[in-house]
């Protein structure tokens, strides 16, 4: 993807930009006439004429001043929501496709940054970009062009005092150049050091249950001090350079004024300078304070957005995962194969000779020890990891568009994401008009019901941030059930039980293998007892099959399952016994 720049984000509005700069120039036209209407007035009044033709000369610049008054007014309408509001679609822009590039990123890039950098790239960044495309623009075109209509209006009037005005300018234009370059690296500094900043506070919110477990809030407050007190360094870097950049211009166009009051006033006593003349220079130079404040802003804030489009950038170049809308589609599956599948990850041999077939309407257990590949061979399925000879209905997976596939298997993982809302938002993802009836029957079948009842506000409860309101057990269930909710044709659970008590999860798989008798259940568990009745099981030991059959098969011969049950020492038919 290549690179953006302010300059390439500006040209895709090049009519909106067209039309809000004919307004402001328009404005600044009507500001340079101002001066000249007031020096005429002056001249006028400064006359010994007391005739009608005095009057009607000034009911005439009168007149004049109101209809620029006017103009003014209708084209500062004209520029601000042309520029302006161009700043805002292109923020609008910027944001949502940064929100569709970070969800298509690869699972590399999400290890590289952390949610709360991605957080303040996308909102923080983005608006100070937002900034710099609106306002920015608008102070470095006002500052220039009227920077230069008011040297040439001057110049018009006197050109050996523009002369002598113009050094100071000549000094500023240096300073503007050589602090710009500084601001930009450090608010670069600035913006990293507030995505730590942000990234501290997630994780400690993220964490607070087992903060508040370890007696640890007072470790923790030190540790987002430490974080808050950097990013206060770097902000006082930079206002450090601001505090002598903005005041040493504007003292620049002060001394433009101490000369023409120095030079100036002897003009006009040597009748070189009319008065009107010097009134209207005075104002010129007056007029000057504003273009020259600009010029600064402009400076900051262009180098701002510059500064924070470079590191959005970063993100919306990264590598995405592949499109794959031309390959072909899955209306439902009748079986999955791998066949001597295998795979290495830097070097490493993760998967060796994967082989097995589930069909339609079975149940698949897959169990081993941690780190076996359990959930590697679940990512080559999915294809969040790519791999050969895995086979959906006889067509190779990689012949097979990744969006479809996931669509017809859902993945629930150990660690469930719950969020923010209500009980029914979140089993129903957040579906515009829910099925109320459907929520309440998969969360039956997640064996959550007892604690719906318990709910003073059943399906309305507020779980709060990640769930931070309900157990372990009871984020695991809600998970279950938002998954049932999406009516897929494959549910692949992840250990999603581990946090409950042996029989309720037993009762849930009952429920869950009722549900799916006619579609697909893959179940990973390093508890024996969960798959033990299952169609088929297969044993994973250092990313290779080491055994597969049913549980009965299993259990009489030597080997890992064996040995996973001595030392777990649970059956189910242990259980219903009791």
């Amino acid at each position: 993807m290549k690179r953006k720049t302010l300059y390439s984000l500006l040209t895709s509005h090049k009519k909106n930009i067209f039309f809000g700069i004919i307004g402001l120039t328009m404005v600044d036209m009507m500001q340079l006439l101002v001066p000249i209407l007031v020096g005429k007035v002056i001249d006028i009044l400064a006359s010994s004429k007391t005739d009608n033709f005095f009057l009607s000369d000034l009911n005439k610049y009168a007149f004049y001043l109101i209809i620029c008054g006017v103009v003014m007014a209708i084209f500062r309408f004209v520029w601000r929501f042309f520029l302006l509001g161009t700043s805002r679609k292109i923020e609008k822009n910027l944001r949502d496709n940064y929100f569709s590039r970070v969800q298509n990123l690869t699972g590399a890039s999400f290890q590289n940054h952390s949610p709360g950098d991605l957080m303040a790239r996308g909102v923080n960044d983005i608006e100070t970009i937002k900034m710099a495309c609106g306002f920015g623009i608008v102070v470095a075109y006002d500052g220039i062009v009227l920077l230069t209509f008011i040297f040439i209006s001057m110049f018009l009037i006197s050109p050996i005092f523009t002369l002598y005005a113009s050094g100071p300018f000549i000094i500023m234009s240096i300073l503007i150049i050589k602090y710009g370059d500084i601001i930009e690296r450090l608010f670069s500094n600035v913006q990293s050091s507030f995505s730590n900043l942000t990234e501290e506070a997630r994780r400690i919110i993220y964490s607070i249950r087992v903060i508040k477990s370890l007696n640890d809030q007072e470790e923790q407050s030190n540790l987002f001090k430490k974080k808050s007190i950097h990013y206060e360094s770097m902000n006082i870097n930079l206002i450090k350079i601001w505090a002598g950049y903005q005041p040493l211009i504007t003292f620049l166009s002060g001394l433009s004024i101490f000369i023409f009051i120095f030079f100036g006033s002897n003009m006009v006593l040597e009748g070189k300078l009319s008065i009107g003349d010097f009134s209207a220079l005075m104002v010129y130079l007056t007029m000057l304070s504003w273009p020259v404040v600009a010029m600064g802003l402009a400076v900051d804030w262009l180098k701002r957005g510059n500064a924070c489009l470079s590191r959005v950038d970063k993100i919306m170049t990264q590598d995405t995962e592949a499109n794959e809308v031309g390959l072909a589609r899955i209306e439902e599956i009748d079986k999955v194969s791998f066949d001597n599948v295998s795979f290495t990850k830097d070097s490493n041999n993760i998967l060796s000779n994967i082989n097995f077939n589930i069909k339609r309407g079975s149940s698949l257990g897959i169990t081993g020890k941690t780190g076996a590949g359990k959930t590697t061979l679940i990512n080559l399925l999915l294809k969040y990891s790519y791999s050969d000879n895995i086979k959906i209905n006889n067509i190779s997976i990689n012949d097979i568009d990744k969006n479809s596939i996931r669509k017809k298997i859902v993945y629930v993982p150990q660690n469930p994401v719950i969020f923010s809302g209500t009980l029914a938002e979140n089993v129903s993802f957040f579906e515009e008009n829910p099925d109320e009836n459907k929520i309440i029957e998969c969360l039956r079948i997640s064996g959550f019901i007892n604690d719906l009842e318990r709910m003073k506000n059943g399906l309305n409860e507020i779980v709060g941030e990640r769930g931070v309101s309900l157990s372990g057990g009871q984020r695991q269930r809600v998970s279950i059930a938002r998954a049932i909710y999406q009516n897929p044709e494959m549910i692949i659970l992840d250990d999603t039980l581990s946090s409950l008590d042996v029989d309720t999860e037993l009762q849930i798989l009952r429920n869950i293998k009722d549900t799916f008798r006619e579609k697909f259940l893959i179940v990973i568990s390093s508890r024996v007892s969960t798959i033990f009745l299952f169609d088929e099981i297969i044993v994973l030991d250092s990313g290779e099959i080491v055994q597969k059959g049913s549980s009965k098969l299993l259990e009489e011969q030597e080997g890992l399952f064996k040995d996973l049950l001595a030392i777990q020492r649970i059956l189910p038919g242990a259980i219903d016994a009791k």
